[in-house]
C-alpha cells in the first residue's frame, strides 16, 4: 500500500486572510515638501481631509508626516514660536515602505513595530500609496465573518 502525501493546500476559505496591499491602499496621495511650514501641512491636512502627508523632494519621498506629529508639534508651541516658520522636515519620520504584493499583515507588524499608523507602498523606487491604521480595520471588518 502506497502512502498519500500529505496535502497542506489552505481550504478556500482562507485564501484572502492576508489580502495584498494593493487591494487596501490609496492611490489618491497628497504629499507635501520637506521646506514646507507647519502651518501649511495643517491647512493641507484640513481641506485635503488626510491624516498623512508623504513628505517629498525632487520626486523622492524622504517619509511621512502624521497627523499626530503635527498635533505634538502644536502642543508643544512650534506653530506659534517667534521667527521663521517651522519646516515640515522637522516632522518627517522614515515611514516603512512596502510592496504593493505584501499582505495586511506585513503592514500591521510594520506599523505596529515602528509606532506610525502608516506604511508607503512603492514599486521600486515609485511611491504609489499608502495603507493606513484605518485601512486595515475597514478591511478586517469587511472580512469579519460573525457579520451578515
Amino acid at each position: 500500500m502506497t502512502k498519500q502525501p500529505t496535502r497542506l493546500d489552505a481550504p478556500p476559505e482562507t485564501l484572502d486572510d492576508d489580502p495584498p496591499l494593493s487591494s487596501l491602499m490609496t492611490r489618491r496621495l497628497v504629499g507635501i515638501t520637506p521646506d514646507a511650514s507647519l502651518g501649511v501641512a495643517l491647512r493641507l491636512m484640513a481641506t485635503a481631509e488626510v491624516r498623512h502627508l508623504p513628505v517629498i523632494d525632487g520626486g523622492r519621498c524622504l517619509g511621512i508626516v502624521t497627523e499626530a506629529d503635527v498635533v505634538r508639534a502644536v502642543a508643544a508651541g512650534q506653530l506659534a514660536c517667534p521667527g521663521p516658520p517651522v519646516p515640515v522636515a522637522v516632522l518627517c519620520r522614515k515611514a516603512p515602505t512596502l510592496d504593493p504584493h505584501d499582505g495586511r499583515g506585513i503592514a500591521a507588524g510594520h506599523m505596529h513595530t515602528t509606532g506610525i499608523d502608516a506604511v508607503l507602498i512603492t514599486d521600486d523606487t515609485r511611491l504609489i500609496g499608502i495603507v493606513t491604521a484605518t485601512d486595515i480595520v475597514r478591511s478586517l471588518a469587511r472580512a469579519d465573518p460573525t457579520e451578515p
